[in-house]
């Protein structure tokens, strides 16, 4: 399903730009355990980065520094913390509110309450769920639920954008379809974006970069110059595909 954006969700706003990020020097450690080792990235304003990594090379842990949710045990991280929202794996929805109520829980900074339901019906709309407004999560599928936490974290208008493998634990078709809208609502909306994910097609068709992370370090950057919107199955993304997984799986 394509569901078309609705470029001007409220008239009134200003325009918005994306939040950078840089990251100087960055390591975490949990006890003699350093997750992250003087890790240095920097993400240009507008710019969608995704990383990918084996389990436990510490991309989560990256994320959670980033959104200020933990303390690093050197560097520093520069970026507008509060202009930023966070879609995880798991939806989080609130089981005894309705899905428009759910989206609401995003916007409870709006004060004017014309506005903030214009923006809760626009939403709703652009992540083609306007005729569930009033349904329970119960009654939704996966795909479903997680295009309300995306309306969720999107009612804000944010500046940057993390998430957490938010796709993970979806089927086959309904991830492309949720890839789709992911790349036309960050395209209208000008936001920043970082990406963890396992699935390396994703990575390669949403990213405008790949960062492979190994112990804490960034070991490959790959720059993705490929026109949008991208097609599953095309030649050259299978290369870029190809070149990371050499990476990850040490052929």
């Amino acid at each position: 399903m394509t569901v078309p954006l609705l470029r001007v969700i409220d008239p009134s706003a200003t325009p918005r730009t994306g939040a950078p990020v840089s990251v100087h020097g960055l390591s975490v450690e949990f006890g003699e355990n350093r997750v992250l080792d003087r890790l240095d990235l920097d993400l240009a304003a507008g710019e969608f980065v995704s990383i990918v990594g084996r389990s436990g090379c510490g991309k989560s842990t990256l994320l959670r520094a980033i959104l200020g949710l933990l303390k690093p045990s050197e560097g520093r991280i520069e970026t507008d913390v509060a202009a930023a929202r966070v879609v995880f794996q798991e939806p989080r929805l609130l089981p005894w509110a309705s899905v428009r109520d759910n989206v609401a829980v995003g916007a409870r900074s709006i004060a004017d309450r014309t506005i903030r339901d214009r923006l809760i019906d626009a939403r709703l709309e652009e992540v083609g769920l306007a005729d569930k407004a009033n349904a329970w999560p119960a009654t939704l599928s996966g795909g479903q639920r997680q295009r309300v936490s995306l309306a969720r974290a999107l009612i804000s208008r944010p500046r940057l954008l993390v998430l957490d493998e938010p796709l993970g634990a979806l089927d086959a078709l309904t991830r492309i379809e949720m890839q789709g809208l992911l790349e036309r609502v960050w395209a209208a909306e000008s936001f920043s974006a970082l990406l963890v994910t396992h699935d390396v097609a994703e990575a390669v068709a949403l990213g405008d970069r790949v960062i492979v992370l190994e112990a804490g370090r960034i070991a490959l950057d790959i720059r993705i110059d490929l026109p949008r919107p991208r097609r599953h199955g095309d030649a050259e993304l299978a290369r870029l595909e190809g070149l990371i997984l050499d990476r990850l799986l040490g052929r």
